[in-house]
């Protein structure tokens, strides 16, 4: 199958957008995307492991979460990605958005399909 035949198979079959290229994000570290008008994190895990957040704090509703800071808990004896916001400091896991230090509202996460060296979100609905 032919890389343009994948792509638009992704886009109009999958409903599905592509961001970056995996190698865009720098390990450890987070940016910002547009997504068809709105804006998401994406991060780059040291373990190369990649995802999508909402760039708004669900506390304030600041853009800053693609400037959190990357890290992991362990929870029933498994590493977890997180994600602190940079303004509270709340802990958010990067694979279910829930907050791990307080009371805060979800982080709203997006699924990450990796396909040919680019990482690639759903479309919105």
């Amino acid at each position: 199958m032919s890389a343009t035949l994948e792509e638009t198979t992704l886009e109009t079959v999958q409903g599905l957008v592509a961001v970056c290229r995996t190698g865009d994000l720098e390990p450890g570290w987070g940016e910002a995307a547009w997504l068809e008008g709105t804006q998401v994190a994406v991060y780059r895990t040291e373990d190369d492991e990649f995802f999508a957040a909402s760039h708004h704090c669900p506390g304030s509703g600041a853009k800053v979460m693609a400037r959190g800071i990357l890290g992991d808990k362990s929870i029933a004896g498994a590493r977890v990605p997180t994600i602190a916001c940079p303004l509270h400091k709340e802990v958010y896991r990067l694979d279910t958005g829930d907050c791990l230090s307080g009371a805060a509202p979800a982080l709203p996460v997006h699924p990450v399909r990796l396909h040919q060296g680019m990482l690639w979100l759903e479309a919105a609905q």
